[in-house]
């Protein structure tokens, strides 16, 4: 498999999964089912934007699997029950499908992730696609962890939501960093910091939530730096 070349329909799909579908596109997809047009727009989206990481013109086969393959896996979602569940076997398929086509496709092109690998010591594409996985995905996978299993349902928690999800973010971030120089000790300086973060003793609801946030959040950093 050419490693390039999965990476390139990955971060692709992210993009076009998570950055470019808005609230908006989920609500009506959710609502509309297949009278919903962004069910149609958004699997052209993704397919559009493999063919603008793989650009070459003997694409188009791939490009019609992924876009055909998206719209089918979204439609069986809608159907779904919204949770955890739905959210882990919809990445699964997308990325099953991924990994089908770039086992069994070749290109000879110089992709446009190549021209970012310019460091000897650490892959630039694999950083990008640990950062797009530890903003927006990581945000949204937290959070449905923490509902599966009511984690922060508390009113208490709602002014903290918001704040948690940058703060959360910024921590993703600087972890990744923090691995990829090997500076272990900075990351529990920045878990020692968090613990800084007082509530009142009879606010169970909030430690819950900021604890069972901070280890999801962590562990998915690490995991991500040392993939890069």
């Amino acid at each position: 498999m050419d490693a390039d070349f999965f990476i390139s329909l990955v971060i692709a799909h992210i993009i076009g999964d998570f950055y470019l579908q808005t609230d908006y596109f989920c609500e009506q997809k959710a609502t509309l089912k297949l009278k919903s047009p962004f069910l149609y727009l958004h699997a052209l989206i993704v397919g559009l934007l493999s063919w603008l990481l793989v650009p070459t013109h003997s694409f188009w086969l791939c490009f019609l699997i992924i876009t055909v393959s998206h719209l089918s896996i979204d439609i069986i979602k809608v159907y779904l029950p919204h949770g955890l569940g739905s959210f882990c076997l919809d990445q699964l398929a997308h990325v099953a499908v991924l990994t089908a086509i770039a086992a069994s496709f070749r290109t000879d092109i110089t992709l446009p992730i190549q021209w970012m690998d310019f460091s000897p010591t650490f892959s630039a594409p694999w950083l990008l696609l640990a950062i797009l996985l530890c903003l927006k995905p990581a945000n949204i996978f937290i959070k449905l962890v923490l509902g599966k299993y009511q984690v922060g349902e508390s009113e208490t928690c709602n002014d903290i939501k918001n704040a948690g999800a940058l703060i959360g973010d910024l921590e993703r971030l600087l972890t990744i960093l923090f691995v990829m120089l090997r500076q272990f000790e900075a990351i529990g300086f920045i878990v020692a910091a968090k613990s800084l973060l007082r509530f009142k003793e009879t606010d169970t609801a909030k430690t819950e939530y900021v604890l069972a946030g901070t280890f999801l959040s962590f562990g998915i950093a690490i995991a991500c730096g040392l993939m890069v």
